[in-house]
């Protein structure tokens, strides 16, 4: 819990620094879609000695969006996603599923936001994430492991990326929109204890669908 001090105090500054811009608040939406995962992982040597597969899971979001200036967002997230990948080693088939709650926020710029053409926009920005690892699974076969209880992984993942997405005004209080976001944990996801000094790491590729409602 200490480890997530840092992150908390840049999202506490960023959100008093913006708030003194005169922000208002835009929408709320719910949004959800698929998450593809794998592991960027090297061992002490700096290799890859296992081929990981992109493993599809589920990402679920509620997302309050605050406007200042013009074409700038601040966007609070809460949502819950599934990681993990799927690798072959020795003839045995290894799967990772990893559960993570998250709390996050994103700077978004809309590149395409137009007067004439108010029901539309395109927009672009970065994201910033703590997770919380509620359930760790990996299957080798037929074998289970838990590795929330074996304390394999951390508990806290710290992740960012890059979002595009558009947004498509519907009615006056509803809109529709579609987001890609890429997604990679800034660093180490397991254990240091345990690791003997290799590295890994989530990487991802979410796409999601949402529903928002103006809160103008």
């Amino acid at each position: 819990m200490i480890k997530s001090v840092p992150f908390l105090f840049f999202f506490l500054a960023s959100f008093y620094g913006l708030s003194q811009r005169k922000m208002r608040a835009e929408e709320l939406t719910l949004a959800g879609g698929k998450a593809f995962y794998s592991f960027l992982y090297k061992d002490t040597k700096g290799q890859s000695n296992l081929n990981y597969e992109y493993k599809g899971g589920y990402s679920y979001a509620t997302r309050f969006s605050l406007k200042f200036r013009y074409h700038n967002v601040l966007r609070l997230e809460l949502g819950a996603f599934q990681a993990g990948s799927r690798a072959i080693n020795a003839g045995n088939i290894n799967v990772w599923n990893l559960n993570y709650l998250s709390f996050g926020a994103s700077y978004l710029y809309k590149i395409l936001d137009k007067e004439n053409r108010k029901d539309f926009s395109i927009y672009s920005g970065l994201n910033f994430n703590s997770s919380y690892l509620v359930k760790g699974q990996q299957n080798v076969n037929k074998l289970n492991y838990n590795l929330k209880e074996t304390n394999a992984l951390k508990d806290w993942n710290f992740h960012g990326g890059l979002i595009v997405g558009s947004k498509y005004i519907a009615t006056q209080r509803i809109n529709l929109s579609i987001e890609y976001r890429f997604d990679c944990s800034l660093g180490q996801i397991e254990d240091a204890d345990a690791t003997n000094g290799q590295i890994t790491r989530n990487i991802g590729h979410i796409v999601t669908v949402g529903v928002g409602f103006n809160l103008r």
